[in-house]
C-alpha cells in the first residue's frame, strides 16, 4: 500500500472519528468546559450601544447593570470565568478567545426585540454563545441548531423524569437547557448547564415540576452515544 494511500485513510479516519457523535460523558465535558473556561476582558470587550450596523448590543458585565443575577455576569478588568452569552453566538472556546483579542464585545444579552428581529439582530462584532449554540456545541453539530431546530433532530420523551445526561428540556423559540444529573432520588430537582440569556454559562437548579409547567420539553438527541 502506497503512503500516499495511508496518508489519505489516515485522513478519512480522523474526519470520521471527528464528526462522530458525542457519547452522553462527552457532552456533559463539553458544557463544563464552557461553565469552566476562563478569560480576561479586552478594552474593548465591554459595549452599551449600536455596532456599525446599528445593532444594538449590550455585554453582560456586572458595571453596566445588564447582568441577572449580578453575580453571574463578567467584571471587566478581572479575570473571569464561562462564556459570556451572546444572542446567535456559537463560538468555540478557542474562537471565543481569538475575538477577544481581536478587540471584539464579549457577550451581547437576550432581548425581546432581538426575538423579534431573529437573526438580524446578532452582532457580528460580539463572540460567545447563545441557549441552543452552548446545546449545539455540546452534541457537537457542525450547524448551530436553534431551539425550532433541535425537535428535528431529537426524540420527544415521555417524561421529564426520562432524563439522562446530555439530554435536554426545550421550549420551541425560547430557552433550552442540557440536563446534567438529578438531585433527589423522586426526581424532582436537576442540574442543568445552560447559556444563561442575561449572563454566561453556568450550572443551575431546577424544579422539574416548574420546568413542566412553563412548557418545556424533554428531548434526546437521536445520534448521542
Amino acid at each position: 500500500m502506497s503512503v500516499r494511500l495511508l496518508l489519505a485513510l489516515g485522513f478519512l479516519l480522523t474526519v470520521r472519528l471527528s464528526a462522530a457523535p458525542p457519547t452522553r460523558a462527552e457532552a456533559v465535558a463539553i458544557g463544563e468546559s464552557y461553565l469552566q473556561h476562563r478569560w480576561e476582558p479586552g478594552p474593548k470587550s465591554v459595549r452599551h450601544g449600536r455596532d456599525a450596523k446599528g445593532i444594538e448590543v449590550h455585554t453582560p458585565d456586572r458595571p453596566g447593570g445588564r447582568a441577572d443575577p449580578p453575580s453571574d455576569g463578567w467584571t471587566p478588568g478581572e479575570a473571569n470565568r464561562g462564556m459570556p452569552y451572546k444572542w446567535g453566538g456559537f463560538d468555540t472556546l478557542e474562537r471565543f478567545d481569538a475575538g477577544i483579542r481581536a478587540g471584539k464585545t464579549a457577550g451581547d444579552v437576550y432581548t425581546l426585540e432581538k426575538r423579534r428581529l431573529g437573526g438580524a439582530a446578532v452582532s457580528a462584532e460580539a463572540v460567545g454563545i447563545d441557549c441552543s449554540g452552548f446545546v449545539s456545541r455540546c452534541w457537537k453539530l457542525t450547524d448551530k441548531h436553534s431551539t425550532s431546530m433541535l425537535f428535528g433532530i431529537s426524540q420527544r420523551l415521555a417524561s421529564a423524569t426520562d432524563l439522562l445526561p446530555a439530554d435536554v428540556m426545550n421550549t420551541g423559540g425560547g430557552h433550552v437547557l442540557l440536563f446534567v444529573r438529578w438531585l433527589d432520588a423522586a426526581k424532582t430537582r436537576a442540574l442543568f448547564y445552560e447559556a444563561a440569556p442575561f449572563s454566561k454559562t453556568r450550572a443551575t437548579e431546577r424544579p422539574i415540576a416548574e420546568l413542566t409547567a412553563a412548557g418545556y420539553i424533554p428531548l434526546r438527541y437521536r445520534a448521542i452515544r
